[in-house]
């Protein structure tokens, strides 16, 4: 244990996987085939608002339990209807869907995980799909010390409990757990469950990545930070 923290937990989407672009240029693909007028970036931020939107009927209750694949699918359906021109066949939005698991990272954070590997335990702590994040970890040549999918959690984050059945995955004290992220939100959620938290400038803006940070024990310009930051 270094810093009295013993494990780093990872959020991933927009964190350390670039979800825009992937999406945005498999989309582009078929825009460009089917000659259709629509804007991407629309396209899929209203794809990713909609699936946590529809995210957090799942943890309200209201709709049954389901992964971020089968989300992330149904809510393209629905956006199918909404952009007619693009006449998106069965077989196309599933294929289209399978861009959320060849998502590249930042260039910063291969050599940063690598470092705080050596120090701590470093682990995924996220709301999408176990398939998802090790397809998108595969294909980005990234390696993790755990897997952790609120998936398999049967409860996912921002609840406390999301946060705190990682800490006992691992052995440890919510105080020896830090979740790094670049959604302020998810951060504050885990401080209030007694983890600590690591803010990572977002690299683009999405929805989440605006809010307070004063609270948070380590604030880093990028993932070279963070690593140089908790390895000294």
């Amino acid at each position: 244990m270094k810093n009295g923290i013993k494990a780093l937990v990872f959020d991933v989407g927009g964190s350390v996987f670039d979800w825009q672009t992937s999406t945005r240029n498999s989309l582009s693909k078929l825009i460009a085939a089917k000659q259709a007028d629509i804007d991407d970036h629309e396209f899929v931020f209203k794809w990713r608002r909609r699936m946590f939107e529809t995210l957090a009927e799942v943890r309200r209750g209201v709709l049954d339990w389901r992964n971020a694949d089968q989300i992330h699918r149904d809510v393209l359906d629905e956006l199918a209807k909404e952009y007619p021109s693009l006449e998106l066949t069965d077989n196309e939005c599933d294929e289209l869907n399978e861009a959320w698991h060849r998502m590249d990272v930042w260039p910063d954070v291969p050599e940063a995980l690598e470092r705080l590997r050596e120090d701590y335990i470093v682990s995924i702590l996220t709301v999408l799909s176990l398939s998802i994040v090790v397809d998108s970890s595969k294909h980005a040549g990234i390696n993790w010390d755990a897997y952790l999918s609120c998936e398999f959690l049967q409860v996912y984050k921002p609840e406390p409990e999301a946060y705190l059945a990682a800490c006992r995955l691992f052995r440890a004290e919510p105080e020896e757990v830090m979740m790094v992220a670049v959604h302020p939100p998810d951060l504050l959620a885990a401080q209030a469950a007694g983890l600590k938290a690591a803010y990572v400038k977002p690299k683009l803006e999405e929805a989440g990545s605006r809010g307070e940070t004063s609270s948070f024990e380590i604030k880093a310009t990028d993932y070279t930070d963070l690593a140089n930051q908790l390895c000294s």
